[in-house]
């Protein structure tokens, strides 16, 4: 009801401004034949002039569920010397504001300064453009290794010093802090089937020479028990990540926000129980065991009746916590290695060299970790000054996590700047507190053999990737070349370059011919503008522009293809077409298609639509 009620609103709205202000506007309509039928989306977009250099515009996104969705809404005009202009996004059926963003821009000196101010409700608003832009997101939890248990159970970023290994052909171990067996440490696991990939990325027995470097791991924070070791060798745990993937670990210090826990109070493991016997604590630890009464007198423990959960493990762990409850917690047992913890608040106590916490001294329990308070509300402010003078331009980024502001990034960048011979440059650098963020330099003119060709040759350096681009340019027509990878590191020397795939595509008139490999589907997909599905592994394309008929547009035509592995003809995979015709002036329709033979039904969709301008 709420989101077929905000649909109407929005309608009533549109209606009303419609008729108080003149408008123009577009309508983009889909409607999908096959396999289903259906009205796949309908876009409408309104604008209205609605004061002496003002103007705003509206949005509106329905879906095949027949509900508008999104509704954004365009504002733009002058505020004295600066112009002005912003938009904000929300979700209609969600009830929910999404992100927002206001530029303001005034000659200054020669030269345009420009004020950005982009906000993001939550991660997942945060699009692929805002990454090339900004970067990764940077409202990521960054903890201590010391602090990691407290975080038992969620997905963070940790940091710390590599103090150990343990590697014997199988799996691999880093101990982050203090080396093994100190029960402080915190540990990195490799299972045997990831270590291959780990050294690909990082080098032959790359741990051998990380040892008391700084690491940064991104993982969900879970525990191992040892029955022995610790504290009088009574057993302990560690908190630990498990990963399998490279791209979870990098050398150096996290990028994100260093958070600490909210702890209740005096929070302690539960294998440092006896060194707080007397104390009214938070107990923090595994459930290793519940167990319904039957002591001494028969039916009690230690004479409460009831049901006995130990925390750590069973009767051979020393350091084990017994907690006397008088009904059944709920909470599940865990084995070895596990990702939940569960606290206990009481008074610590021994019986016969073991902590426990009896009916009369227990204040709470809970199936959760003791400090579930503190970290980051989800949400992030970018405030971006930028000033132009040509030939440079520098950019400065301030964000805010609700965590407080922070420097985030200093862009320098010049463009066309003469060398020599007819070559002209450009060439940009940022960097961000943790180091150099990337580095980019464009060669523009360089002559090739003969006959008036000339090239662009652009390489660029990032923290996890590099480019480099080559676009030769003749007489009717141009062409690129890019190649995406990456350095290969062995024991701290560079030797070699990873690629991961390569892009051409040339101009030929009004053709345009393409063609991708992909040596490494997933770095291929993040580094390059082609997307390529499992088993995929070339790419060709070709997009074909020239006037209508009636002199109303241009009529475009797309076919792309994907070649991979399987009993295919050529080992073609799949298809998508598109032809686009203008019918008159303001109105195109088009129709697309794609064909997937990997798929049971491989024809996923066949639509219909127009372009309507008004």
């Amino acid at each position: 009801m709420r989101q077929h009620l905000a649909s109407a609103l929005s309608l009533v709205l549109a209606v009303a401004l419609a008729q108080a202000m003149p408008l123009v506007g577009s309508w983009d309509l889909t409607f999908e034949l096959l396999p289903t039928t259906r009205i796949y989306s309908s876009d409408i977009t309104l604008n209205w002039q609605f004061a002496p250099g003002w103007r705003v515009e509206s949005e509106s996104k329905i879906y095949s569920d027949g509900l508008l969705r999104y509704q954004n809404f365009h504002l733009d005009g002058s505020l004295g010397a600066f112009d002005a202009w912003g938009k904000i996004y929300f979700h209609v059926q969600e009830a929910r504001y999404r992100r927002a963003w206001l530029h303001m821009e005034t000659p200054l000196e020669g030269g345009t300064l420009r004020l950005s101010f982009h906000h993001w409700a939550r991660a997942t608003e945060y699009t692929s453009g805002d990454r090339s832009t900004f970067g990764a997101w940077p409202c990521v939890e960054v903890v201590s290794w010391m602090d990691a248990w407290k975080f038992m159970g969620r997905e963070v970023y940790v940091a710390g010093p590599v103090a150990g290994y343990a590697y014997a052909g199988a799996a691999l171990t880093l101990s982050i802090g203090v080396d093994s067996p100190d029960p402080d440490r915190f540990q990195i696991y490799v299972p045997p089937a990831s270590v291959a990939a780990f050294e690909t990325a990082f080098g032959t027995q790359f741990w051998t020479s990380w040892v008391g470097r700084t690491v940064c791991v991104r993982g969900t924070i879970k525990g191992y028990r040892y029955t022995s070791g610790g504290p009088a060798s009574g057993g302990y745990s560690v908190a630990e990540v498990s990963i399998t993937s490279p791209s979870a670990l990098s050398l150096g210090t996290c990028m994100g926000v260093a958070v600490s826990a909210g702890c209740p109070g005096t929070t302690i493991r539960w294998f440092e129980a006896l060194n707080h016997v007397g104390q009214t604590v938070y107990v923090q630890g595994p459930v290793a065991s519940i167990t319904p009464s039957s002591g001494s007198p028969p039916g009690s423990y230690h004479g409460h009746s009831g049901y006995r959960v130990r925390l750590g493990g069973g009767a051979a762990v020393g350091n084990r916590v017994e907690v006397i409850l008088p009904i059944h917690p709920g909470w599940s047992t865990v084995g070895t290695s596990y990702a939940s913890e569960v606290c206990v608040h009481g008074t610590i106590t021994v019986i016969d060299g073991v902590a426990v916490i009896l009916p009369p001294n227990l204040i709470s329990t809970s199936r959760n970790r003791c400090c579930t308070e503190g970290g980051l509300p989800g949400m992030f402010l970018s405030h971006r000054l930028r000033y132009t003078s040509a030939p440079w331009t520098i950019t400065i980024d301030f964000g805010d996590c609700c965590w407080g502001f922070t420097l985030r990034q200093i862009a320098v960048r010049a463009d066309s700047r003469p060398l020599c011979c007819g070559i002209s440059y450009d060439a940009a650098l940022s960097w961000a507190p943790v180091g150099l963020g990337t580095f980019a330099l464009t060669l523009r003119g360089l002559p090739l053999l003969c006959c008036g060709i000339t090239a662009d040759l652009s390489v660029t350096y990032a923290t996890d990737q590099k480019v480099v681009h080559l676009e030769p340019n003749w007489p009717g027509g141009r062409g690129c070349l890019s190649v995406y990878g990456d350095a290969v590191w062995t024991d701290n020397a560079w030797t070699g370059f990873q690629i991961y795939g390569w892009r051409i595509y040339c101009w030929l008139g009004d053709l345009r011919l393409e063609a991708g490999v992909a040596l490494d589907r997933a770095r291929m997909n993040s580094a390059s503008p082609l997307s390529f599905r499992s088993a995929e592994w070339t790419y060709v394309g070709l997009a074909y522009r020239s006037a209508s008929c009636c002199g109303s547009g241009n009529v475009w035509f797309n076919a792309d293809f994907w070649l991979g592995d399987g009993p295919y003809l050529f080992g073609l995979r799949r298809v998508r077409l598109r032809l686009e015709v203008p019918v008159m002036a303001g109105l195109a329709v088009f129709t697309r298609g794609m064909i997937d033979q990997s798929k049971a039904h491989p024809l996923e969709y066949w639509n219909i639509g127009w372009k309507l301008s008004f």
